[in-house]
Protein backbone atom coordinates (compact mmCIF):
# COMPACT_ATOMS: atom_id res chain seq x y z
CA UNK A 1 0.00 0.00 0.00
CA UNK A 2 2.83 2.48 0.99
CA UNK A 3 4.65 1.43 -2.43
CA UNK A 4 1.37 2.20 -4.29
CA UNK A 5 0.99 5.67 -2.52
CA UNK A 6 4.31 6.87 -2.97
CA UNK A 7 3.80 5.87 -6.90
CA UNK A 8 0.76 7.57 -7.12
CA UNK A 9 2.59 10.73 -5.38
CA UNK A 10 5.32 10.47 -7.52
CA UNK A 11 3.00 10.53 -10.91
CA UNK A 12 0.86 13.17 -9.55
CA UNK A 13 4.41 15.31 -9.41
CA UNK A 14 5.56 14.21 -12.73
CA UNK A 15 2.04 15.32 -14.31
CA UNK A 16 2.03 18.83 -12.62
CA UNK A 17 5.39 19.61 -14.15
CA UNK A 18 4.55 18.59 -17.21
CA UNK A 19 1.41 20.83 -17.30
CA UNK A 20 3.19 23.70 -15.40
CA UNK A 21 7.27 23.09 -15.94
CA UNK A 22 9.20 24.82 -13.44
CA UNK A 23 11.62 27.67 -14.93
CA UNK A 24 15.53 28.30 -14.35
CA UNK A 25 15.87 31.19 -12.02
CA UNK A 26 18.23 32.87 -14.54
CA UNK A 27 17.15 32.12 -17.71
CA UNK A 28 13.52 31.26 -17.36
CA UNK A 29 14.07 28.12 -19.38
CA UNK A 30 11.83 25.42 -18.68
CA UNK A 31 13.27 22.57 -16.59
CA UNK A 32 13.04 19.14 -17.59
CA UNK A 33 10.62 17.00 -15.76
CA UNK A 34 12.02 15.62 -12.31
CA UNK A 35 14.52 18.17 -12.26
CA UNK A 36 15.27 18.66 -8.68
CA UNK A 37 17.43 22.26 -9.24
CA UNK A 38 16.18 25.43 -10.14
CA UNK A 39 18.95 26.27 -12.65
CA UNK A 40 19.45 24.84 -15.68
CA UNK A 41 22.19 22.82 -17.20
CA UNK A 42 23.54 25.53 -19.50
CA UNK A 43 23.30 28.39 -16.55
CA UNK A 44 25.33 25.97 -13.84
CA UNK A 45 28.43 25.95 -15.22
CA UNK A 46 28.62 29.58 -16.40
CA UNK A 47 27.30 30.60 -12.93
CA UNK A 48 30.68 28.55 -11.91
CA UNK A 49 33.08 29.63 -13.49
CA UNK A 50 32.15 33.63 -14.49
CA UNK A 51 31.85 34.03 -10.63
CA UNK A 52 34.23 31.87 -9.34
CA UNK A 53 35.73 33.91 -6.38
CA UNK A 54 39.59 33.47 -7.15
CA UNK A 55 40.45 36.13 -5.03
CA UNK A 56 41.86 35.93 -0.68
CA UNK A 57 39.14 36.72 1.39
CA UNK A 58 39.64 38.49 4.43
CA UNK A 59 37.43 39.00 7.37
CA UNK A 60 38.87 40.53 10.71
CA UNK A 61 39.54 38.47 13.67
CA UNK A 62 38.79 34.98 11.40
CA UNK A 63 40.93 32.43 11.83
CA UNK A 64 40.39 32.23 7.86
CA UNK A 65 37.32 32.92 5.34
CA UNK A 66 36.76 32.00 1.93
CA UNK A 67 33.42 32.26 -0.57
CA UNK A 68 33.02 30.23 -3.35
CA UNK A 69 31.50 32.92 -5.64
CA UNK A 70 31.25 36.84 -6.48
CA UNK A 71 28.65 38.64 -5.65
CA UNK A 72 27.91 40.26 -9.23
CA UNK A 73 25.75 39.20 -12.42
CA UNK A 74 23.73 36.48 -12.30
CA UNK A 75 25.22 35.05 -9.27
CA UNK A 76 23.97 37.96 -7.64
CA UNK A 77 20.79 38.07 -9.61
CA UNK A 78 20.21 34.36 -8.53
CA UNK A 79 20.79 35.00 -5.01
CA UNK A 80 18.63 37.90 -4.63
CA UNK A 81 15.95 35.33 -6.03
CA UNK A 82 16.52 33.54 -3.12
CA UNK A 83 16.53 35.66 -0.49
CA UNK A 84 13.87 37.69 -1.39
CA UNK A 85 11.89 35.97 -2.93
CA UNK A 86 11.90 32.42 -1.44
CA UNK A 87 12.75 30.74 -3.83
CA UNK A 88 13.96 28.16 -1.61
CA UNK A 89 15.28 25.57 -4.18
CA UNK A 90 18.02 27.63 -5.23
CA UNK A 91 19.75 26.88 -1.59
CA UNK A 92 20.31 23.17 -2.91
CA UNK A 93 22.95 24.76 -5.67
CA UNK A 94 24.30 27.32 -3.36
CA UNK A 95 24.97 24.52 -0.74
CA UNK A 96 26.97 22.33 -3.39
CA UNK A 97 28.75 25.18 -4.01
CA UNK A 98 29.57 25.85 -0.43
CA UNK A 99 29.98 22.66 0.95
CA UNK A 100 32.71 22.35 -2.27
CA UNK A 101 34.94 25.24 -1.31
CA UNK A 102 35.11 23.71 2.14
CA UNK A 103 35.36 19.99 1.06
CA UNK A 104 38.06 20.96 -1.57
CA UNK A 105 40.24 23.63 -0.35
CA UNK A 106 39.80 23.85 3.34
CA UNK A 107 40.71 20.54 5.29
CA UNK A 108 42.97 22.29 7.45
CA UNK A 109 40.74 24.28 9.18
CA UNK A 110 39.58 20.76 11.15
CA UNK A 111 35.96 22.32 11.92
CA UNK A 112 33.71 20.72 14.31
CA UNK A 113 30.72 22.66 14.43
CA UNK A 114 28.57 24.84 11.52
CA UNK A 115 26.81 27.48 12.79
CA UNK A 116 25.12 30.94 10.95
CA UNK A 117 24.91 34.73 10.93
CA UNK A 118 21.17 35.03 12.55
CA UNK A 119 18.59 37.32 11.36
CA UNK A 120 16.46 39.88 13.91
CA UNK A 121 13.32 38.63 14.77
CA UNK A 122 11.21 41.35 12.69
CA UNK A 123 13.16 40.27 9.54
CA UNK A 124 12.63 36.53 9.97
CA UNK A 125 9.45 37.16 10.16
CA UNK A 126 8.92 39.20 7.26
CA UNK A 127 11.32 36.78 4.92
CA UNK A 128 9.75 33.57 6.56
CA UNK A 129 13.49 31.82 6.82
CA UNK A 130 17.15 32.58 7.52
CA UNK A 131 19.03 31.93 4.19
CA UNK A 132 22.31 31.74 5.65
CA UNK A 133 20.69 28.94 8.31
CA UNK A 134 19.33 27.15 5.47
CA UNK A 135 22.41 26.95 3.64
CA UNK A 136 24.75 26.08 6.71
CA UNK A 137 21.72 23.16 7.38
CA UNK A 138 22.75 21.78 3.95
CA UNK A 139 26.45 22.49 4.18
CA UNK A 140 26.04 20.60 7.58
CA UNK A 141 24.28 17.30 6.02
CA UNK A 142 26.76 17.03 2.98
CA UNK A 143 29.61 17.39 5.52
CA UNK A 144 28.11 15.43 8.35
CA UNK A 145 29.01 18.35 10.27
CA UNK A 146 26.20 19.36 13.20
CA UNK A 147 24.83 22.50 12.76
CA UNK A 148 23.98 24.42 16.20
CA UNK A 149 22.62 28.29 16.54
CA UNK A 150 25.12 30.22 18.64
CA UNK A 151 24.38 34.10 18.27
CA UNK A 152 21.49 36.10 18.42
CA UNK A 153 21.31 39.71 16.76
CA UNK A 154 20.45 42.88 18.45
CA UNK A 155 17.66 45.01 17.13
CA UNK A 156 19.40 47.71 14.67
CA UNK A 157 17.76 50.43 12.74
CA UNK A 158 17.48 50.41 9.32
CA UNK A 159 19.18 47.61 6.64
CA UNK A 160 23.02 47.19 5.94
CA UNK A 161 22.39 47.13 1.92
CA UNK A 162 21.63 50.66 1.97
CA UNK A 163 24.80 52.06 4.60
CA UNK A 164 28.16 53.15 3.16
CA UNK A 165 31.06 50.91 3.78
CA UNK A 166 32.05 53.11 7.03
CA UNK A 167 28.23 53.36 8.14
CA UNK A 168 28.14 49.58 8.03
CA UNK A 169 31.30 48.57 9.76
CA UNK A 170 30.15 51.10 12.35
CA UNK A 171 26.89 50.20 12.64
CA UNK A 172 27.69 45.82 13.03
CA UNK A 173 29.85 46.42 16.09
CA UNK A 174 28.17 44.64 18.78
CA UNK A 175 25.26 43.66 17.37
CA UNK A 176 25.60 39.84 17.77
CA UNK A 177 25.98 38.57 20.99
CA UNK A 178 26.48 34.82 22.25
CA UNK A 179 23.49 32.40 23.65
CA UNK A 180 23.55 30.81 26.75
CA UNK A 181 25.50 27.98 27.08
CA UNK A 182 26.69 28.32 23.76
CA UNK A 183 27.55 25.53 21.60
CA UNK A 184 30.60 26.77 20.12
CA UNK A 185 32.57 26.81 23.47
CA UNK A 186 35.97 25.34 22.67
CA UNK A 187 35.40 24.20 19.26
CA UNK A 188 36.63 25.08 15.88
CA UNK A 189 33.40 26.69 14.52
CA UNK A 190 32.42 27.42 10.74
CA UNK A 191 30.38 30.55 10.29
CA UNK A 192 28.23 30.65 6.90
CA UNK A 193 27.12 34.07 5.71
CA UNK A 194 24.95 34.70 2.67
CA UNK A 195 27.13 37.44 1.53
CA UNK A 196 30.28 39.30 2.62
CA UNK A 197 30.60 43.23 1.44
CA UNK A 198 32.77 45.04 3.51
CA UNK A 199 33.45 42.30 6.32
CA UNK A 200 31.85 44.35 9.43
CA UNK A 201 28.89 42.27 10.17
CA UNK A 202 30.70 38.64 9.76
CA UNK A 203 33.50 40.56 11.86
CA UNK A 204 31.21 41.05 14.74
CA UNK A 205 29.74 37.78 14.68
CA UNK A 206 32.92 36.27 14.85
CA UNK A 207 33.86 38.37 17.91
CA UNK A 208 30.71 37.06 19.50
CA UNK A 209 31.85 33.39 18.66
CA UNK A 210 35.13 34.47 20.29
CA UNK A 211 32.96 35.87 23.65
CA UNK A 212 31.36 32.42 23.70
CA UNK A 213 34.61 30.79 23.97
CA UNK A 214 34.93 29.30 20.29
CA UNK A 215 38.95 28.17 19.83
CA UNK A 216 38.83 28.82 16.46
CA UNK A 217 36.04 30.85 13.89
CA UNK A 218 36.06 30.62 9.83
CA UNK A 219 33.87 32.17 7.87
CA UNK A 220 32.39 30.55 4.53
CA UNK A 221 29.83 32.51 2.72
CA UNK A 222 28.27 31.82 -0.30
CA UNK A 223 29.34 34.73 -1.84
CA UNK A 224 31.37 37.93 -1.78
CA UNK A 225 31.82 41.53 -3.61
CA UNK A 226 34.21 41.65 -5.90
CA UNK A 227 36.99 43.17 -4.51
CA UNK A 228 38.26 46.95 -4.95
CA UNK A 229 40.69 47.81 -7.77
CA UNK A 230 42.25 50.44 -8.06
CA UNK A 231 42.62 52.51 -11.66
Amino acid sequence: MNTLVLWLQNAARWFAQLLHPRRCALCRAALSVGARAMICARCAPRLRSDYRNTHALSVPGADGADAPLLYTGEAAAALKRYKFYRETSLCRWFSAQTAACLAAHHADWRPELITYVPLGAGRQWKRGFNQSEAVAREVGKQSGLPVRATLRKRPMQGKQSHRSARERQRAAKGVFCPITQNPAKGKRVILIDDVVTTGATAADAVRALREAGASAVFVLAVTRTPPYRKK
